[in-house]
């Protein structure tokens, strides 16, 4: 979301004004505060625990202010540079700082090195440049291979937002840009950075500085609550330092060792487990290896869970194809474990899952892959129907038309159960096309083995904010007598209960 770009002249007037709503001296406690919680965050997140674990670690802040994260990194041993575009700013933060730290200019002006820092921080700065994907590459450049980069940002989707919608106090003239968590990251992959972490921003204010606030942002019903709390609070507890949920996100990413997307050609990784596939496996495999699309590098990695059709022997004529990985497993333990064990091998800037049997047309690519490599969308899939209902493609068995109706309506009760658990509107939430970034698992753990592994993948990427865009895409069913493995009693208690508990269980930090 973008705003009217204000002139330079109103953007210096801008960064030059000081919007303190409390004394100049509390005001700077409270900001000092906030410095310290974002390099509390940081060096949590990184696994700082002493000075000696980096001595002398060098950290960058753009929009550097008057330098309060500048005075706490340096109490903490860091290395500072700052860069700030007002000129009294940085005149201010360098007599504070009592050296020459702070750097008058923008990002994309100042003379600093390549790979020279270790951490930078951009704090409520990147909603107010003109070309947000230009200094992320700059600050891209600017930190070493593996650096962090540290942002902290209004998000349209902050509880604040949620709940004044077009009141909320952060549509000022001076926000060029609106983020919520997905398009942050979008920007930051596009930009060489990967692992991104998003959390709550949290800020250190008073009950004196959120009051005042309402008072100059006036909303309904919080305006009058402020002063009807300020009136009662006294003196001591309105100036009391709180830590608060403010209307913001923090943003945690490393810096990729490889050039942004837009310098390279994509990579897609796709995932195949295989059991007992002998008649399809060496059709679609064939297909795959010689599918080729435009800007987009292909690798695909096999999991062949022990066959007992001699599946495993179509399977190793592929071993050692430079694009093909092979794992084998000793014994058939499920779907979902398959592709979990895929996943650990998977490189690729995308993640494509890809069953061996013929129920799904290649042709379907270019379309699910189209909106990740614009970055429309995060994660996308591939729908057997269409969003009118008219093209309906689940299950039509012409062997088995009971059983396939009996499906059909599980299907339509467990779509239903599923948003109405997750709060979505998906069509078919459990189509095997499921595509999404690479990334998007970075802080994810899965345990899944059989079919309820599509119920947590879908549902802990929805929790984790990526809402997925569904795309109809062509479809043949297969019937149980031509091979499908889906238990037609056992695994239907296996998805109710996956439902439930991966909607509340801790989605987690454990490696994959």
């Amino acid at each position: 979301m973008r705003n009217p770009q204000p002139s330079d002249s109103e953007l210096a007037a801008i960064y030059t004004e000081q919007y303190f709503l409390v004394p100049g001296a509390e005001a700077d406690r409270l900001k000092r505060g906030t410095a310290a919680g974002y390099l509390d965050e940081i060096e949590a997140r990184l696994g700082m625990h002493s000075e000696a674990d980096a001595p002398r670690r060098r950290l960058l802040e753009v929009g550097s202010g008057l330098g309060n994260l500048l005075l706490e990194a340096r109490d903490r041993g860091y290395d500072v540079t700052g860069v700030e575009y007002s000129a009294s700013s940085v005149r201010a933060a360098n007599e504070r700082l009592g050296a020459e730290c702070v750097l008058q200019g923008t990002i994309d002006t100042v003379p600093l090195p390549d790979g020279s820092f270790d951490i930078a921080v951009l704090a409520d700065v990147i909603e107010h440049t003109r070309d947000p994907l230009s200094d992320l590459r700059q600050v891209w450049r600017f930190l070493r291979p593996g650096g962090a980069l540290f942002i902290a940002l209004p998000s349209l989707d902050s509880w604040s937002a949620r709940l004044m919608r077009e009141r909320w106090m952060e549509f000022k003239l001076e926000h060029l840009f609106y983020f919520d968590s997905s398009t942050i990251q979008t920007a930051l992959l596009k930009s060489g950075f990967e692992e991104v972490e998003v959390s709550t921003g949290w800020k250190t204010l008073s009950p004196e500085y959120i009051i005042q606030h309402f008072q100059r942002f006036p909303v309904p019903v919080l305006t009058r609550a402020a002063q009807v709390t300020g009136a009662l609070l006294p003196g001591p507890l309105r100036r009391r330092h709180v830590r608060v949920v403010a209307s913001g996100i923090n943003v945690l990413a490393r810096r990729s060792t490889e050039p942004p997307l837009s310098d390279r050609p994509h990579r897609l990784s796709v995932i195949m487990p295989v059991f007992n596939e002998r008649s399809s496996f060496p059709i679609v495999m064939t297909g795959l290896l010689d599918k080729s699309i435009p800007n987009v590098d292909i690798d695909v990695v096999v999991v062949e869970s022990n066959s007992t059709d001699g599946t495993r022997e179509e399977v190793r004529k592929f071993d050692g194809h430079p694009r093909v990985k092979v794992e084998y497993q000793e014994s058939p333990r499920g779907k979902g474990h398959a592709v979990r064990a895929g996943l650990a091998h998977a490189t690729g800037d995308y993640i494509l899952i890809q069953d061996a049997d013929l129920e799904y047309d290649l042709n379907d690519y270019e379309p699910l892959l189209q909106p990740l490599m614009t970055g429309a969308s995060a994660f996308v899939l591939g729908s057997r129907h269409d969003s009118d209902g008219r093209s309906w493609k689940i299950r039509h068995f012409t062997d088995q038309v009971g059983v396939s109706q009996i499906m059909n309506l599980g299907h339509v009760f467990f779509t239903v159960l599923f948003n109405i658990v997750y709060g979505t509107r998906l069509r078919d939430p459990f189509t095997m096309f499921k595509v999404f970034r690479r990334d998007c698992l970075y802080g994810l753990s899965f345990e899944s083995n059989r079919f309820d592994f599509d119920w947590e993948l879908v549902g802990k990427l929805v929790r984790a904010g990526y809402r997925p865009l569904e795309i109809p895409v062509n479809y043949r069913s297969r019937s149980f007598a031509e091979g499908k493995k889906v238990s037609f009693f056992r695994d239907p208690l296996t998805w109710i209960r996956a439902c439930f508990k991966y909607r509340f269980v801790r989605l987690g930090k454990k490696s994959r």
